[in-house]
């Protein structure tokens, strides 16, 4: 698994964006489990907008394992 950082837009009215480092299989793996993520923490539906591999070093706050 590899480390994301993956921006997530929640839909809406107010809109919110967030950001997480998660650890994945593929980008899409990553996308997937940070909106589930910030959907869980700040409610609404969240879409990821932006994900991008970290450094290998870094160390995911949420793991797809």
């Amino acid at each position: 698994m590899n480390p994301y950082s993956v921006t997530v837009r929640r839909r809406g009215i107010p809109s919110l964006e967030v950001r997480l480092l998660v650890r994945a299989d593929s980008k899409t793996a990553a996308g997937a489990l940070a909106a589930a993520v910030a959907e869980r923490q700040h409610g609404g539906l969240f879409e990821p907008r932006g994900i991008r591999r970290a450094q290998e070093s870094a160390e995911a706050v949420y793991d797809a394992a």
